[in-house]
């Protein structure tokens, strides 16, 4: 039987908070509850409130009940509130300035209010939680006559069924007509397609009448779909791992370079292939239920309108896959802009994220979003919407709100606003914001820097080294100042399948790429030419050359499937343009790493691909002072005397660089800044004559 793996049943988990908790802190320990059970709400929805005195404590914009603390409630006055039972009519704006004027203080200093705060201040109860969760969604995704029934039966004004009207200003008007109306024994409200709304005199009590509500709901559903394939048939095999991760290699940067294709507009992928998600999506029936909509609006911001539709073959050859993505995601583009003009008014635009889920049976549940963290939303996102739509089939048949009412939420300014003034700030504050970068040789010097600099300029990135160990620690360093951006791998440069395995699972792990750093290093070996053996020129050959070269090629494969340009960017050093003795393998490497950067330059260009070197000297990192170390020893002086040598060599008397300055050169390489400029060096070593490029 195809089905969606349902989330856990609500089960009662009140402990309690630490002892001598307040109110307050009763509040935070419910939403943090609520908040950690993916059936109840998803990540940043749902919201809850409590009434001190003559203070409205509810759950600010842009909070999350999974973290929220005692800072994350906006703060308003009741007795101000008050004048929403009297207003008629409020847009948008109107309501936005009238909760401001509401906050305690009035300064506004606090977090902002969210849109869902008139139906917090309308409803007289003391604590309130909303949640979307999956049980009542499946029982009012239906038509209204057939869901209030529904409702009714099951719960004989316990909980009172509440017809769909957008939410906001309309929803708390409807909802505080009915107040005065309410039986004596309701304890909630079954919001069409916008989940429950259930009260308390207290935290505990609210959160025991939540669990009481949605166990209820949840052992209804469980009688409808027992033994039945509510989604039909599974008639399709599953292909294996294997065949399925060589096909999402493929299908993943093309999907993110189609919805992603401006510089501003790119995307960062999520791609889940789990076992209940391929059951689920090989079922007959499913093609046609999830061209129904979504199950609340509160999906539609974070998982689309609708989500698309890939019918592929995985066993198919490169070339064939590639093609059917973009022809089939072309026609979905298509049929996205005739959405739009059956609803828009001529000077609105279609937007930059119309599509942010995507559906491949044989290979699972692609989910876009401006950062991981958002992919991983919409992924959660729509798997309640899967296991609401296989429930309401259960029940009578599944229906979510009109197009038009969708076209208006998708739209929706105060929601659009949100949006626009996060990606401003975002292209304005950041030199990569949304690119993917890998940087090989990131655990430690230079590499280590570089990826801090990228995660810090908005990329998400890859800390690839030899040393796991090292790439483990930087990447967990980066993700503590910058949660869901860095990730660690193991690469061996001198192994073609570790460098193959590298770029597979950054294409699985974030969609595709956009930048490569390489600064892998082999530490020097000194000797003349006399002296020098074959192996001590294959060891150089294979870090700074051979395994540059097929690095490169690699990421410039992804970079192409994509069709959105990319940047690839070498350390080369000194080396690579002033000979020195004894540094005829060092040298020799890095030399020829210099020529076939200006060989891919003339390559890559018609694909919008850069490829640039930094010539790097006198750095302090790890395997420089090494270098230094062993050149003191081979002339028998102090490493100081041997650094004030290098000191006094360059035009600018600089001593030891900083690796981070090496990384600013890299990141801004990357970037826009940089779009026109491949086949370049940019020196930093302080000014050293010899090595100026030429």
């Amino acid at each position: 039987m195809a089905r969606p793996a349902a989330p856990p049943r609500a089960a009662d988990a009140w402990a309690g908070p630490a002892a001598g908790a307040d109110e307050l802190d009763q509040l935070v320990y419910l939403s943090h509850l609520i908040g950690r059970e993916p059936g109840l709400v998803q990540p940043g929805g749902g919201n809850t409130s409590i009434k001190l005195g003559d203070v409205l404590l509810v759950k600010a914009s842009g909070t999350d009940l999974r973290t929220i603390g005692r800072e994350g409630f906006a703060r308003l006055s009741l007795a101000e509130l008050a004048a929403l039972r009297s207003a008629e009519a409020m847009s948008d704006a109107d309501m936005m300035r009238f909760m401001a004027r509401c906050m305690v203080p009035p300064d506004g200093r606090g977090p902002a209010p969210s849109v869902e705060t008139p139906l917090h201040s309308l409803l007289p109860y003391r604590v309130i939680a909303h949640t979307h969760d999956v049980a009542t969604m499946s029982l009012t995704n239906l038509s209204d006559p057939t869901a209030e029934r529904l409702v009714t039966e099951l719960f004989r004004g316990e909980i009172v069924y509440v017809p769909y009207v957008r939410p906001g200003f309309p929803l708390a008007r409807l909802v505080g007509g009915m107040v005065d109306r309410l039986p004596r024994s309701a304890v909630g409200l079954a919001l069409a397609h916008h989940g429950l709304v259930v009260w308390g005199e207290d935290a505990q009590e609210c959160y025991a009448r939540l669990v009481g509500v949605v166990s209820r709901i949840d052992e209804y559903l469980e009688t409808r779909r027992r033994g039945r394939a509510v989604l039909g048939a599974t008639p399709r095999s599953i292909p294996d791992a294997e065949v399925r991760r060589r096909c999402a290699e493929l299908v993943l940067p093309v999907v993110r370079g189609m919805l992603g294709s401006q510089p501003e507009g790119r995307v960062i992928l999520h791609f889940d292939d789990g076992e209940d998600i391929l059951a689920t999506l090989g079922a007959e029936r499913l093609p046609g239920l999830v061209r129904r909509g979504m199950a609340t609006p509160e999906h539609i911001l974070r998982a689309g309108r609708l989500p698309l539709w890939l019918d592929l073959d995985p066993s198919a050859p490169a070339e064939r896959l590639v093609d059917a993505v973009r022809t089939q995601l072309a026609q979905q583009r298509s049929e996205y802009e005739a959405y739009h003009r059956r609803h828009a008014a001529p000077e609105e635009r279609p937007l930059d994220d119309w599509a942010k889920v995507v559906l491949a049976p044989g290979l699972g549940i692609i989910t876009a979003s401006r950062d991981k963290h958002g992919a991983v939303t919409a992924n959660l996102c729509y798997r309640a919407v899967l296991a609401t739509i296989a429930n309401a089939e259960a029940l009578a048949g599944f229906e979510f709100i009109p197009e038009a009412e969708v076209y208006a939420f998708e739209h929706w300014p105060l929601e659009r606003r949100k949006i626009a003034e996060q990606d401003a700030r975002e292209h304005t504050s950041r030199l990569v914001p949304r690119q993917v970068a890998v940087v090989i040789g990131g655990g430690s010097g230079i590499g280590r820097a570089a990826a801090r600099r990228f995660a810090a300029e908005g990329a998400h990135v890859v800390v690839a080294d030899l040393d796991h160990a090292a790439a483990d620690a930087a990447a967990r360093e980066i993700a503590a100042a910058h949660p869901d951006r860095a990730v660690a791998m193991p690469v061996d440069v001198r192994d073609d399948a570790s460098l193959a395995h590298l770029i597979r699972r950054t294409v699985v792990e974030f969609g595709g790429l956009d930048c490569l750093f390489y600064t892998a290093g082999q530490a020097p070996r000194f000797a003349g030419v006399t002296d020098i053996g074959r192996e001590d020129l294959q060891r150089q050959l294979d870090v700074h050359y051979l395994g540059a070269v097929l690095a490169i090629g690699a990421a410039a494969g992804v970079m192409r499937r994509q069709k959105t340009g990319g940047s690839i960017v070498a350390s080369v050093s000194k080396a690579a343009l002033a000979p020195g003795a004894d540094a005829v393998a060092y040298g020799g490497s890095k030399a020829a790493l210099l020529q076939a950067l200006r060989v891919a330059a003339v390559e890559l260009g018609g694909d919008g691909i850069r490829v640039n070197a930094i010539n790097a000297d006198q750095i302090e990192t790890p395997m420089f002072r090494r270098f230094v170390e062993e050149r003191a020893a081979r002339s028998g002086v102090s490493v100081e005397v041997q650094l004030e040598a290098y000191r006094r060599r360059n035009v600018m008397g600089a001593s030891l660089i900083p690796a981070e300055v090496v990384a600013d050169i890299a990141v801004l390489l990357a970037s826009e800044r940089f779009r026109f400029t491949t086949g370049d060096i940019l020196t930093v070593d302080g000014g050293l004559p010899e090595a100026f490029p030429r």
